[in-house]
């Protein structure tokens, strides 16, 4: 009698922090986790997270060495014990980052295994061209030994240009999980954008990230005695993590300066149903970055919560966010020009429940987790059948 044997799901090792704390990476192998990809394949994690905080992140010290020394070793335990056919690693864009991720990727090589690795911002390439000739040496050694490097738009995929082949390189956009989206379906969904608070004289503008000058929130707070002049009702909420205590004084001394504590908000790190909440209280999502980025994942929740975005030119944002459709697109550094879009949609309540309304299709449309896991499937399918 022919006995039915189910067939072995391929093993990934997946190399990457969990929250807390909360960033993009570690927000991406948590939805990973989430995903189909668990269905799909065997997945191994080894959780590389400092919990410490997002202070720590890129920064040396000894406890940050200690844990790099014991996950490259749990590395090794794991590719020795488990023999992945995958080596998945979200790759650094600073020298102790890569560093630490060359624990992972030399070992991964030597070892013969399929390598894919994943890009979560855009400021790699800077980060190779300012390294030294020994670091370009090790990430050059390192990107010829892997099977695709994943970006997170077109518009990035020249970071790796003479580094890997352009064969190798896949565009799968950031998604995010159903639990972060608005409960109504879409025919039945009004935007926040077309709501009115119960007392009728609100309008907020809402920043979410961390509190760090290049992702623009002191920009925010230049712009908001602009806005405020002309929007009487205008209050800001920002949300997110102070990195350094030096820029949490000098926000608050832009705040005092401005004259404008009264309607600035600050209420730290959000998450969860406390950041859903938030989303469905504003009416405009800011985030005006003015260093390269990847897609910033509080983007794409604006979006789902059906919000128009002011954003900056970095990154993947302009492939996100559709100038005069789902947002606007700003200089960056520039608040006159923010809080004149904000402006601008708070006077025409139409354009703003338009914008609403595309953003949350074209999130729908692009964005979800189940399309993001579908794009990393087909990555790895691909992968696992070449020899």
């Amino acid at each position: 009698m022919r006995r039915n044997v189910a067939k072995r799901r391929p093993t990934i090792l997946v190399v990457g922090p969990t929250p807390p704390p909360y960033n993009g990476m570690s927000v991406v192998t948590q939805n990973l986790l989430k995903s189909r990809l668990c269905d799909q394949f065997e997945i191994v994690l080894l959780d590389i997270a400092d919990r410490r905080g997002l202070a720590n992140v890129g920064r040396f010290d000894w406890r940050n060495a200690s844990l790099a020394v014991c996950h490259g070793l749990r590395f090794l335990w794991l590719l020795v014990t488990r023999r992945p056919d995958v080596v998945y690693v979200c790759i650094s864009q600073n020298t102790l980052g890569y560093l630490r991720d060359s624990l992972f990727l030399v070992p991964a090589r030597l070892w013969g295994t399929r390598i894919v690795v994943h890009l979560h911002g855009g400021a790699f390439r800077r980060f190779y061209d300012r390294s030294s000739p020994p670091m370009q040496w090790l990430m050059n050694w390192t990107l010829r030994g892997v099977r695709r490097v994943i970006v997170l738009g077109d518009g990035l995929r020249p970071i790796f240009h003479g580094l890997v082949d352009e064969t190798r390189i896949a565009t799968v956009p950031n998604g995010i999980a159903a639990d972060e989206m608005p409960e109504e379906p879409l025919k039945e969904w009004r935007s926040p954008s077309s709501r009115v608070s119960e007392d009728g004289d609100r309008f907020q503008i809402t920043y979410l990230g961390s509190l760090i000058e290049t992702k623009g929130f002191l920009d925010v707070l230049r712009a908001a005695p602009l806005i405020a002049a002309q929007c009487p009702c205008a209050r800001f909420v920002l949300a997110g993590g102070l990195r350094h205590a030096e820029k949490a004084q000098e926000a608050q001394r832009t705040v005092e300066e401005q004259g404008v504590s009264d309607i600035i908000s600050m209420p730290g790190v959000v998450v969860g149903r406390e950041k859903a909440a938030l989303l469905r209280e504003s009416h405009v999502f800011v985030f005006p970055p003015c260093n390269p980025e990847g897609q910033p994942l509080v983007i794409l929740e604006a979006m789902a919560a059906g919000l128009p975005v002011i954003t900056t030119n970095q990154g993947a944002i302009t492939e996100t966010v559709l100038d005069g459709v789902n947002g606007f697109i700003v200089p960056a550094r520039d608040p006159e020009a923010l809080a004149e879009k904000v402006v601008l949609l708070f006077n025409d309540p139409a354009l703003r429940e338009k914008m609403a309304q595309a953003s949350r299709e074209r999130f729908l449309a692009h964005y979800t987790l189940d399309r993001w896991a579908n794009d990393m499937v087909r990555v790895f399918d691909q992968v696992l059948e070449e020899d």
